[in-house]
C-alpha cells in the first residue's frame, strides 16, 4: 500500500514521478465547447492549471512515499491513483496530498499578480489566469468526493465513522453539491445572468460524485486488502467495536478505520459480550470468501 523510503538520497525528480496522465471524457467535452466558441486560449490556460493543480498532488504522494501510477485530469482538478491503492489508508498523508493542489493555484496566482505588477504580463491575461487559478482552487476546496475538500473530510472523519461509512458521507455531500450548483446556475440564467461556468461545475460534481459512489465498494475492498497486507507498527492505537452475534463481516468491516487496530466484542441475544474477535482473524475469513459469514458462524469455525 504506502512505499517506504528506501534511504537512497532523493533526487529533484521524485516528486515528479508517475506513470501515465489521461484526460478524463468530461475535459473533452468541455476542449470542444470552448473550441467551437473560440475559446482557445481560455482552453490553453485551464489545461495547464489543472496540470500544474494535479502535478501539486503528484509530487507531494511521492515526497510522502507513495507511488503514483495515473493521474486524470478533470475539467477542474483530477484524480491521483497510487500503485498499491488508494490515498484514503493514511489520513493524515491524504489530507497533505489533497490540499498540496489547491496550494499550488493559490501560489500561481500569486505568481501572476507579482508579473502583473513587474509588468510582464498583460493585464487581461493576469486577470483570466488569477480567475481561473482561484475558482479552480475554491471549487476542489467545496468537501465532497472526489474534490479535494472531499478527501480532507474523509480523511478528518474515517477514524470516528471507518472508511467506507466516511467514503459515503462525502460522496453523498458532493451530489447535495451539484444539486446546489445546479439549482445556482439554473436560478442565475432564470434571471437572466446566465452562468455556464456554475452549471458546468455541477454537472461535473454529479458525474463524478455518482460514478465514483458507484465504484466505493471496490475501493473499500482495496483498502480492506492493504489493512490486511500491511505490516504492523510496533505500536497502534486500539478501536474497540461491538457488533451483534448475527451481524456478518461485511457489515463489521465497513466501519474499520484506517491506522487504527480493531478489537470487535461479539453480544449474544441478550447483550451480554461472549467473545472478542481481532482485526487480523476478521479480514482474513472476509478474503476466504466469508463476505456473508456472521460473527457467530466465524467463532464456531475457531472453536
Amino acid at each position: 500500500m504506502r512505499t517506504k523510503h528506501s534511504g537512497r538520497p532523493w533526487t529533484i525528480r521524485d516528486p515528479f514521478r508517475f506513470g501515465a496522465v489521461r484526460v478524463h471524457p468530461l475535459f473533452l467535452v468541455l476542449v470542444v465547447v470552448c473550441w467551437r466558441y473560440g475559446l482557445g486560449m481560455q482552453m490553453a490556460v485551464l489545461f495547464i492549471l489543472v496540470s500544474l493543480h494535479e502535478l501539486g498532488h503528484a509530487a507531494t504522494a511521492n515526497a510522502l512515499g507513495y507511488d503514483v501510477a495515473e493521474v486524470t485530469l478533470l475539467p477542474f482538478g483530477g484524480v491521483a491513483r497510487l500503485r498499491y491503492g488508494s490515498i484514503g489508508f493514511h489520513p493524515r498523508d491524504e489530507a497533505r496530498i489533497a490540499v498540496a493542489g489547491p496550494c499550488v493555484n493559490l501560489f500561481a496566482a500569486l505568481l501572476a499578480w507579482v508579473c502583473l505588477a513587474a509588468r510582464l504580463w498583460p493585464h487581461d491575461f493576469v486577470h483570466l489566469v488569477i480567475r481561473y487559478n482561484v475558482w479552480i482552487a475554491v471549487f476542489n476546496l467545496l468537501p465532497g468526493l472526489p474534490l479535494d475538500g472531499g478527501r480532507m473530510l474523509r480523511a478528518a472523519r474515517s477514524r470516528r465513522l471507518g472508511y467506507d461509512a466516511a467514503t459515503e458521507e462525502a460522496y453523498n455531500l458532493a451530489l447535495v453539491l451539484a444539486a446546489l450548483l445546479l439549482a445556482v446556475g439554473a436560478a442565475a440564467m432564470w434571471a437572466g445572468f446566465p452562468h455556464l461556468g456554475v452549471v458546468v461545475m455541477g454537472v461535473f460534481l454529479a458525474v463524478c460524485a455518482w460514478t465514483g459512489k458507484r465504484a466505493s465498494r471496490s475501493d473499500t475492498i482495496r483498502f480492506l486488502d492493504a489493512k490486511r497486507r500491511q505490516t504492523m507498527p510496533q505500536t497502534e492505537p486500539v478501536r474497540a467495536l461491538s457488533a451483534s452475534q448475527h451481524a456478518s463481516l461485511a457489515d463489521v468491516v465497513r466501519l474499520f478505520a484506517p491506522d487504527r487496530y480493531h478489537m470487535v466484542y461479539v453480544r449474544d441475544d441478550r447483550n451480554e459480550v461472549t467473545a472478542v474477535l481481532e482485526e487480523q482473524e476478521i479480514l482474513d475469513a472476509l478474503f476466504d470468501g466469508g463476505w456473508t459469514l456472521t460473527l457467530d458462524t466465524l467463532i464456531s469455525r475457531s472453536e
